[in-house]
């Protein structure tokens, strides 16, 4: 509040971080500021996190100045921090507006496993398919839920390292007559796909739906939707829909 005060609303974030940080040097209390880890899954770098201030054992505030209200996307990053740093509680401050504006939030570690599920005919490499699920239910074995998307997309890309798994992350492809695009999903041995997403409750119909976009653009017989929720995982298999009827018929 002092440094709200002192500064006004409306100035970079960076000022308030270094007015904030200034004021904890007067006080002798213990923080990091801007810390940066790397998380490491089996041998590689699956994220690197940088908090702004980091209390050890305490606390993790998240300075902001925001011209609307706090995202989604806000929430997501400050439990992912205070999950890798083991810490339950985190605040998220908003210097942007007439008075400082603050909400806590509380980390609670998770763990799940992924629902038992019948193998559709349509995929055509069934034993990649069980590999692909055993390995997404290890990484949550192992890691727990309550990271953001892109750390789970770096935790399943080093597992697939781990596992010498050929893929490629974000797949780039040809829209005719408009341009080059990447896709959201991760192509797997040039035979399936899969997506990630998190922190939601379940893999929705989009999900499925943007997966397919996918497998269609790419020619891609199969694919699987992977979600490390707030409280369960879900996993569903997606068929390209283009594939299915030539099949069919």
């Amino acid at each position: 509040m002092a440094s709200h005060r002192a500064l006004g609303p409306g100035l970079v974030e960076e000022f308030y971080h270094q007015d904030f940080v200034a004021r904890l040097v007067k006080t002798g209390i213990e923080y990091l500021s801007k810390p940066r880890r790397d998380l490491v899954y089996r041998g590689y770098i699956a994220d690197t996190f940088e908090a702004d201030l980091v209390f050890p054992e305490k606390l993790i505030p998240e300075l902001k100045a925001l011209r609307r209200t706090f995202a989604p996307e806000h929430f997501t990053q400050l439990l992912s921090y205070a999950k890798f740093w083991h810490i339950r509680t985190g605040l998220l401050f908003d210097f942007g507006k007439p008075s400082l504006l603050s909400k806590r939030v509380f980390y609670t570690s998770k763990t799940g496993a992924f629902p038992q599920t019948i193998m559709p005919d349509f995929v055509t490499a069934q034993q990649l398919a069980c590999q692909l699920t055993q390995i997404a239910a290890q990484c949550l074995t192992d890691i727990g839920l309550g990271y953001r998307e892109t750390t789970w997309l770096g935790i399943m890309g080093a597992a697939l390292r781990a596992e010498q798994i050929p893929f490629s992350m974000n797949p780039v492809v040809q829209v005719p007559h408009i341009g080059q695009t990447s896709l959201r999903c991760i192509v797997i041995d040039q035979q399936a796909a899969i997506s990630i997403t998190a922190l939601g409750e379940e893999v929705t119909a989009m999900d499925r739906s943007c997966l397919q976009t996918c497998l269609r653009w790419l020619d891609l017989p199969w694919g699987i939707c992977f979600h490390f929720g707030k409280a369960k995982a879900d996993l569903k298999f997606v068929s390209n829909p283009i594939k299915t009827n030539l099949r069919v018929s």
